[in-house]
């Protein structure tokens, strides 16, 4: 508006400097012309200023770009930027440790078994995802039903996990550098087990504390807890047992999301779990990762029996003195490498602990038998679709430079 003003009273200025003589026609076209052309300059820088307005206004779309290993590991969601969902898979070889030596007990048990896991997850926005969690395992050996790998009685045969829902909210506020985390779950009875219980679904909380560290590539402390219970028409207890080998804590690779934990050794009520653990990144692409991990599981009361005798009924109830609480431990070291930013390759040590167990004493949590060796195959497909999408920017842009040369 100002260019425009000052360029009108710079034209009208001749106008009054003309002699008399000269037709006021001329006059009168000179200032037609200072008059339009103040319009036309208006005009123009009012347009501008709405485009650029238009254009602030507009969120920048962002790049799909592959996060960093130290990156995925303290988020809640190892996603990409850019890209609003998730799927990564996961495809875990277990090796029980027993299996390596054949004289370590009374009767030779090797447990080798596959675990297939998917778990799609849509993020609406930084706070707010939601995501599935399914698991198939197969066991390729014939170890017995006492084990905790509850697959010796359907040897080579896939099964279904219990599938769980979650609902995940990421708190926005990060006091002293902490990230928090709260979880609604929902897990259905998928399992042959399950169903076999009657159960109709479990509902549960899950509350995850992180504290990221500025240390070499990354490093990470957390702290994960969690319950929930199950609603089912029959406490009747059936083999094979409810304990199963589960992703507990988030290893290196972003597995986070993973858990398929049961807890207990019959038809459990009620689960509450504790987990800490710790990640360090200490170059790129390779993780560490440790994670403890305590269990409480209480099972369902025995039912009341009455029989008739000479002097009357008599009824046993259930009189258990510890209310049939059972506590179980998991201990998990992990080292990961990310071979591409769309595939992690990891090895885990992994020992569950039964506090008493079937002898009545504890079992040691660091080594037993049943530790186990996992081998750890994840595939992240919206990792994979981020790198596709680099590979085409960057081969648009040279295409680009040439065309200007």
């Amino acid at each position: 508006m100002t260019h425009g003003g000052e360029h009108a009273a710079s034209e009208t200025q001749p106008c009054q400097a003309v002699d008399v003589r000269v037709p006021g026609i001329v006059c009168v076209c000179l200032l037609l012309v200072a008059s339009a052309s103040a319009q036309v300059d208006t005009g123009g820088d009012s347009v501008s200023s709405e485009e650029e307005r238009a254009s602030e206004s507009l969120p920048a779309k962002e790049v799909p770009r592959n996060k960093t290993t130290a990156e995925r590991i303290s988020s809640p969601n190892p996603t990409t930027e850019g890209v609003p969902w998730s799927f990564p898979l996961f495809f875990d070889q277990s090796l029980s440790v027993r299996s390596f030596n054949e004289n370590s007990q009374l009767s030779y048990s090797p447990n080798y078994t596959w675990w297939f896991t998917m778990a799609p997850r849509w993020i609406f926005n930084p706070q707010h995802s939601i995501g599935v969690n399914a698991t198939v395992s197969i066991e390729w050996t014939d170890s017995p039903s006492e084990e905790f790998n509850r697959a010796g009685f359907y040897s080579r045969e896939a099964l279904w996990e219990d599938v769980r829902l979650d609902y995940l909210y990421s708190v926005p506020v990060r006091p002293a550098g902490f990230m928090f985390f709260v979880a609604g779950d929902l897990r259905l009875p998928a399992s042959k087990f399950s169903r076999s219980r009657k159960r109709y679904l479990s509902p549960g909380i899950r509350f995850t504390a992180l504290r990221p560290f500025t240390v070499l590539q990354g490093m990470q402390l957390g702290l994960t807890t969690a319950f929930w219970g199950w609603f089912a028409g029959s406490n009747v207890v059936l083999a094979p047992s409810e304990v199963t080998p589960c992703r507990i804590a988030p290893g290196p690779g972003g597995i986070a999301t993973v858990d398929t934990c049961g807890g207990g050794t019959s038809s459990i009520k009620t689960t509450t779990r504790l987990t800490v653990f710790w990640t360090l990144v200490p170059v790129d692409r390779l993780a560490l990762g440790l994670g403890y991990t305590a269990l409480w599981a209480q099972a369902n009361d025995l039912a009341v029996g009455c029989v008739e005798t000479a002097t009357g009924p008599v009824c046993i109830d259930d009189g258990s003195p510890n209310q049939h609480w059972r506590s179980f431990s998991n201990f998990r070291a992990t080292i990961g490498y990310d071979i591409k930013r769309w595939l992690t390759i990891a090895l885990s040590y992994d020992v569950w602990a039964q506090h008493p167990n079937s002898d009545g004493g504890r079992e040691n949590p660091f080594y037993n038998e049943n530790s186990r060796l996992i081998i750890s195959l994840t595939f992240r497909a919206d990792g994979l679709y981020a790198s596709l999408r680099d590979k085409q920017i960057e081969a648009a842009a040279s295409r680009a430079g040439i065309e200007e040369l």
